[in-house]
């Protein structure tokens, strides 16, 4: 590797040195740049990603505040977490087109799972707040995509949209699937070639950055929100109920031990023993359950972490691949560089030295005649 570096140092050199002259410039490019509609398509899906994680945020916190049930505020976050994930992975793809459509049917799948799906089996009584942001972002889904879309792009992709989400209902009308293949296909039947481009290096690069912060993000909303899940789950486990009939019966005994004791000293004895066995009992309970807690809180953190280690582990193999790809392209077009350079050398030595030569001789030759023309005119 240093060998070749060493030997491409010249040539970077001549070529900084004669990109410097006006009638030489040098570009290295590697992949074909977005069109502008491809451009505005990516940028702006992945801005509704944004705008429809915040709205549905919103919507599940109001839900979860507006409910006492700790079953309707535990839905209402795992509605968060699997909706805001499939989103981040319906726009974050390479393709502009098909993260649109993507996101369009993970809209159209929840807007159709929530009008369909009763109260209870949503959120209770505030199951109305889902339905009515369902509603919205479908309908902003629809509008983004016959703003950026030409009518008869618009058409194909609403057809499609629809026939998908009827072909392939979801449980739970948040789930998100790669479409790409779905998509070429559906339009390769319509009669439209597919064309896809990868986009130059700056292109690539920020779609890169954009996918490592989007999916970077949405890991950590899951994680404090998977906290808060499991925060409830604690809060409404059946422990408190045991502690406290155990508690309240350990009450009454005490009560009876206090009446029988001022009469009958061996009845207290015996009431005695009772208590302090329900009290081992008790503390025997109250170990268990620590104990059953704590494993749970270390399977948890086990779990997440490993989430957290195959995410990463992803993400830096996906910059790796890009990277060599991008070295690969760019010592691919060094050859082309370097004739190139050469092409011009030789032409600018041509002129610099190819030129005065030809021109001396040409204007020796002119003299040589008007020596001879002269030397005639005096004999």
């Amino acid at each position: 590797m240093k060998r070749i570096v060493l030997l491409l140092l010249p040539v970077l050199f001549a070529a900084a040195t004669l990109g410097s002259c006006s009638l030489l410039k040098v570009a290295v490019a590697t992949g074909d740049p977005l069109s502008k509609e491809e451009m505005n398509i990516r940028t702006l899906t992945r801005g509704f990603y944004y705008d429809l994680a915040g709205e549905v945020s919103r919507a599940a916190d109001s839900i979860a505040g507006l409910s006492e049930d700790y079953g309707v505020r535990i839905a209402a976050l795992r509605w968060k977490i699997r909706a805001t994930r499939a989103g981040v992975t319906a726009a974050m793809q390479g393709i502009p087109d098909v993260a649109l459509a993507d996101l369009w049917i993970l809209c159209r799948r929840m807007n159709a799972g929530f009008a369909a799906a009763p109260d209870s089996l949503l959120f209770g009584a505030a199951s109305d707040i889902a339905r009515h942001t369902a509603a919205r972002l479908d309908r902003r889904a629809t509008h983004l995509a016959a703003q950026l879309l030409p009518s008869d792009r618009y058409a194909l992709m609403e057809r499609f949209v629809g026939e998908y989400v009827q072909a392939n209902p979801a449980a739970d009308g948040d789930e998100s699937d790669n479409t790409t293949l779905a998509w070429f296909e559906y339009l390769k039947a319509h009669g439209v070639e597919p064309a896809y481009a990868v986009g130059s290096i700056a292109e690539v690069l920020s779609d890169v950055n954009d996918r490592v912060s989007g999916q970077t993000q949405q890991l950590s909303n899951s994680l404090g929100w998977s906290k808060e899940i499991l925060e409830m789950r604690l809060a409404q486990d059946s422990l408190q109920s045991r502690l406290a009939a155990q508690l309240d019966s350990l009450e009454a005994d005490f009560g009876r031990l206090v009446v029988v004791a001022e009469h009958l000293p061996e009845i207290s004895e015996q009431a005695l023993g009772e208590l302090n066995a329900q009290a081992t009992q008790l503390i025997g309970t109250m170990n268990a359950s620590v104990e059953e807690a704590f494993s749970g809180f270390d399977r948890q953190r086990m779990e997440l972490q490993c989430y957290v280690t195959r995410e990463r582990e992803a993400l830096i193999e996906q910059l790796r691949a890009s990277g060599e790809e991008l070295i690969r392209a760019t010592l691919d077009e060094v050859p082309g560089l370097i004739g190139r350079v050469v092409l011009y050398t030789v032409l600018a030595l041509v002129v610099l030295i190819g030129g005065p030569f030809a021109l001396g001789f040409w204007l020796g030759g002119v003299r040589q005649r008007a020596r001879h023309d002269g030397g005639s005119r005096d004999v």
